[in-house]
């Protein structure tokens, strides 16, 4: 009988190999098919693709190029427009040559028409902006870009047409794969419905075999102390002896293995029903090796005990044909050692709570890890709330849900409560300092209690169910810093009586831990405050005393040598060094003037006095005269001859404008150029000072308009100054309501920029300035 056994297991394993290997082998051919299909698609659409981009992209430079032109008038553009135009008409060849599918070809005549409606518009602006005709040429510019908006996307319709196609031929190789796992399946039942039978016989040759074997060991077991459960090689309960009866609370036998946990209460330790896998006699059936001492718990009408269970195999004939299993009660000791490791926990938790929290001085760190550890610890997430400095509003300073998938759920409660001391119930343990602890909130309520478990601000607002809610406030001596909220969704985990002095303990700890970390944060807050005001005291003093003395010592200087050239009637020479020392007067008035205005802007006086301005003619005015006092520098002024005014204070704008020339003058070679722009866009002046000097490096542009602010490549020898021009510029423009920004490349120049906001008809004067004419410009060189 064991050979026949044999010999029919042995020959279902060959019929389930060669349905495998057969299966494998037509899947591979599918597969490669498949792949050589695909390869091809992509062969035969890979050129098409790259050159519709070349088209979109050519067209796109196209735009690009004219608007350059537009506002530059470098003929680099004109170069890049006309080879735009050539690689346009050479990838629309190629993509001609490519296809042969009508839609694609139709498509392609489309896009060709698109282009050269485009090219027309560019033309005639590139002719216009050759022609000085900026603002008719702007007109085609916009007209250009709509037609470039409203065009469809050509790319995109030419992929979709691709994508059909491979869709279908794949779809094809998909409907043959299809087939053949059919017939695979069809192998496979067959197979199942063969190894069906043969169970069956061998399971009836087997049932003597293991009755016989039971009636011998019933009698030697019947008398244990322990409980003991046969099982034979099915995992069918086939005997339990008195003893197994009495801690069972039942004697059912004939029961699967996969129904035990279920019939006879084997739970784990967190209380969930075990698998069969996990049992101990699942595990000696399967590997043939015995299990020794584990632990479960048997869930009974009456009351739940724990007891280990061991399972030994019986072997017969070289197999296993069933099972002893052994279980005691152990409920006594399990209690005893359950309680000793939570009292371990407890201390560990928080000593490690106490470790962590102090471990860093960070505030927002130390709100975080302490919210991450207590959801850790108890509950399923936690928040904690502070109070926002000098005001009653709360602030979340951190939250943890242990599944951060379900964070939202977290984020959904306390966004719905008033988060202001004295309101709400957040606000009112953080008031009164005392904690407060709610259970089944949003659930298991009805009738007129259901108001005081409804999470929101209205009946409608949907309810968040929280099998406990716990909100401790967090105080020190010296306040109430917020509150800490422990919350629970799985009522496994919502808060007892048990778990509230740790976590109460663990509030105290977050609560100095936070309080440590504010105090660290005001001390380093201050210390650097101090610094800093020290370190500015330092620079001021030391610019400002180098800045003034000089000038001081050249007046001395040169005030005794013309007193010596008048005792000796060299009045000429006399004449010239009183000059020089009035200059440096003049210089010293100017650096006086600037601490000055420092000092309005920092208390908040400095005023500035409106009039309108014909910004145009403002502007001509000021250079000329730089240029007047500057005469070995040459001054291109651009600007239009006719525009709308500026509503500012006239001196203010004048020494801004004037900042500007200056530094432009003082960090320019001599005899070099300075160029001074104005343009009206959209209702803002821009105006714009740029030289061809030392420029700025890249690392100090962000610093220019700090007060007291010298580059690294100035010397105070060469260049004079506080630092403070800059900087004075910008607070007068941020006070007429515009900006102020540079450009530069160090070697190669610098150009500030300022924009003004132009005069509107709302606050125009009754004797408005003459119609701007922004079609036309004019060109003005000092």
């Amino acid at each position: 009988m064991a050979g026949s056994i044999r010999k029919m297991l042995w020959g279902g394993f060959a019929a389930l190999v060669v349905l495998v290997v057969g299966g494998l082998a037509l899947n591979l051919a599918i597969l490669n098919m498949e792949t050589r299909e695909e390869q091809r698609l992509l062969r035969s659409a890979g050129p098409m693709r790259e050159a519709v981009y070349g088209m979109d992209r050519a067209t796109a430079t196209l735009l690009s190029a004219s608007r350059g032109y537009l506002l530059t008038e470098q003929t680099q553009f004109l170069q890049q427009y006309d080879d735009a135009v050539r690689d346009f008409d050479r990838m629309a060849m190629i993509a001609q040559q490519t296809t042969t599918d009508p839609r694609e070809q139709q498509l392609l005549s489309a896009f060709r028409r698109h282009f050269n409606e485009i090219r027309r518009v560019t033309d005639r602006q590139v002719s216009l902006t050759r022609e000085g005709r900026h603002g008719n040429a702007l007109e085609f510019m916009l007209e250009a870009s709509r037609l470039r908006r409203e065009a469809p996307d050509y790319m995109a319709l030419i992929d979709a047409d691709e994508k059909v196609r491979a869709e279908a031929a794949l779809a094809h190789a998909a409907s043959v794969r299809q087939w053949l796992i059919v017939a695979i399946l069809l192998g496979g039942v067959v197979l199942l419905l063969v190894a069906a039978f043969g169970v069956v016989k061998i399971e009836s040759a087997l049932a003597g075999s293991l009755a016989a074997q039971i009636k011998r060991t019933e009698a030697m077991i019947a008398g244990m102390s322990d409980g003991v459960m046969l099982v034979d090689h099915d995992g069918r309960t086939a005997y339990i002896n008195p003893a197994g009866e009495k801690l069972l609370g039942k004697s059912d036998t004939g029961v699967l293995i996969d129904e035990h946990s279920t019939v006879y209460g084997f739970r784990g330790d967190d209380g969930r029903v075990l698998a069969a896998r996990e049992l101990p006699a699942a595990q000696a059936l399967a590997t043939g090796r015995a299990v020794q001492d584990v632990t479960m718990r048997i869930a009974r009408e009456d009351r739940e005990i724990a007891i280990s269970m061991n399972a030994t195999p019986l072997r017969e004939e070289g197999r296993t044909a069933g099972a002893v299993v052994t279980f005691r009660d152990v409920t006594e000791r399990v209690r005893l050692e359950e309680d000793m490791q939570l009292q371990a926990e407890r201390a560990q938790i928080l000593a490690d709570a106490g470790a962590f929290f102090s471990s860093n001085i960070d505030p927002v760190w130390v709100t975080q890890a302490i919210a991450e550890r207590v959801a850790e610890v108890l509950g399923d997430w936690a928040a904690v709330i502070l109070r926002s400095d000098g005001s009653s509003e709360l602030r979340v300073a951190a939250i943890h849900h242990r599944d951060m998938a379900s964070i939202g759920l977290a984020w959904s409660y306390i966004y719905r409560q008033p988060l202001v001391v004295g309101e709400g119930i957040i606000g009112q343990v953080v008031s009164t300092g005392y904690p407060s602890l709610t259970m089944n909130v949003g659930g298991g309520v009805s009738g007129d209690d259901a108001a005081g478990y409804h999470v929101g601000t209205s009946r409608s607002a949907n309810p968040v169910k929280l099998a406990s809610l716990l909100i401790l406030p967090l105080r020190t001596r010296r306040e109430n810093l917020g509150a800490l909220i422990i919350a629970a969704h799985d009522p496994d985990r919502a808060m007892t009586d048990e778990k509230l002095p740790l976590a109460e303990v663990l509030a105290e700890r977050a609560s100095l831990a936070i309080d440590n970390a504010r105090l660290y944060t005001e001390q380093v807050e201050a210390r650097r405050k101090v610094e800093d005001l020290s370190r500015l005291k330092d620079e001021f003093l030391s610019i400002a005393s180098h800045e003034l003395r000089t000038p001081v010592t050249s007046i001395k200087g040169y005030t005794q040598l013309a007193m010596t050239l008048m005792r000796e009637t060299d009045l000429a020479t006399a004449e010239e060094y009183l000059g020089i020392a009035l200059d440096q007067i003049d210089r010293m008035s100017r650096l006086i003037l600037e601490l000055l205005d420092v000092s309005r802007i920092e208390t908040g006086r400095l005023e500035i006095r409106r009039e309108p301005i014909d910004w145009s003619s403002f502007v001509r005015e000021v250079v000329q005269r730089h240029h007047a006092a500057v005469s070995d520098r040459s001054f291109h002024v651009d600007v239009p001859e006719r525009s709308r005014r500026v509503v500012g204070d006239r001196d203010r704008l004048e020494q801004v404008l004037g900042n500007l020339l200056e530094n432009a003058v003082k960090y320019s070679p001599d005899g070099s150029d300075v160029f001074v722009r104005v343009e009206d866009r959209n209702g803002e002046f821009v105006t714009s000072v740029r030289d061809r000097g030392i420029g700025i490096p890249a690392d100090e542009m962000p610093l220019v308009f700090e007060r007291f602010h010298r580059g690294r490549q100035v010397s105070s020898t060469n260049y004079g100054g506080l630092g403070l021009g800059l900087y004075i510029t910008r607070q007068i423009v941020d006070r007429h309501g515009g900006s102020i920004w540079v450009e530069s490349r160090e070697g190669q120049g610098t150009t500030f920029f300022f924009s003004l906001p132009a005069e509107t008809a709302a606050s125009a004067t009754a004797d408005p300035p003459p119609p701007s004419e922004p079609a036309t410009e004019s060109r003005v060189h000092a």
